[in-house]
């Protein structure tokens, strides 16, 4: 073979890689912002702010009650450690006894009311117990009818409202003291109402109350 055939030889067969070597590298297209703009937005769940909204409904309700309670029981806050009315005593009257039992009412109609299908588990809890307590009141209310039937009512509300004051030393002993003198001086009057209020004494319940 000719020295001038073998030169051309050469220059075939290392073309091809040279070519390769020197042909810039490719790119592949940048499509991330493509893909940022074209990935599907994730859908909002509409049931769940109705939910939450919902659940948050049915705690202010809840909270609104308990504030609503403890002021108008002030012998039963002072007994579970709350003494915002410590110189106070329930109101007995007949016209107060029929607004509360109204307001109760009136409570345990909306809460039974509210659609809790949907609702998460901890939230259908909180509302099953809530309405299951507005129906004990309810009950009481409407059946029971304490304030006529059980002299108790009377006379725990006069004990308890000493002795919630007593048992734990939350305060000093003069404002306790100014607290007790303040529902000493109510008891008369309460006691009076009761014994009007009383229209169908049990007899069970007036034992229970002497001794």
């Amino acid at each position: 073979m000719k020295p001038a055939d073998f030169f051309v030889i050469a220059v075939l067969l290392t073309a091809p890689t040279i070519a390769v070597a020197q042909s810039p590298p490719q790119r592949n297209p940048d499509i991330s912002n493509k893909a940022l703009i074209t990935k599907s937005t994730p859908t909002i769940n509409e049931d769940a702010f109705k939910n939450q909204s919902a659940d948050a409904a049915l705690h202010k309700l809840a909270d609104d009650y308990y504030a609503w309670r403890n002021e108008n029981y002030p012998v039963l806050s002072s007994d579970a450690g709350l003494h915002t009315w410590d110189d106070r005593l329930t109101d007995y009257s007949p016209a107060k006894i029929t607004e509360r039992a109204q307001r109760v009412r009136s409570l345990l109609d909306r809460v039974r009311a509210m659609k809790t299908d949907t609702w998460p588990k901890d939230a259908r809890i909180d509302w099953i117990l809530f309405r299951a307590q507005l129906e004990n009141v309810d009950f009481e209310n409407r059946v029971l009818k304490f304030e006529q039937t059980n002299p108790q009512v009377y006379v725990r509300e006069c004990t308890d409202a000493i002795f919630s004051l007593l048992k734990k030393e939350y305060d000093t002993p003069r404002k306790r003291a100014l607290a007790a003198t303040a529902r000493l001086k109510q008891m008369p009057a309460l006691l009076k109402q009761g014994l009007s209020n009383l229209q169908k004494p049990v007899k069970l319940y007036a034992q229970l109350a002497v001794q």
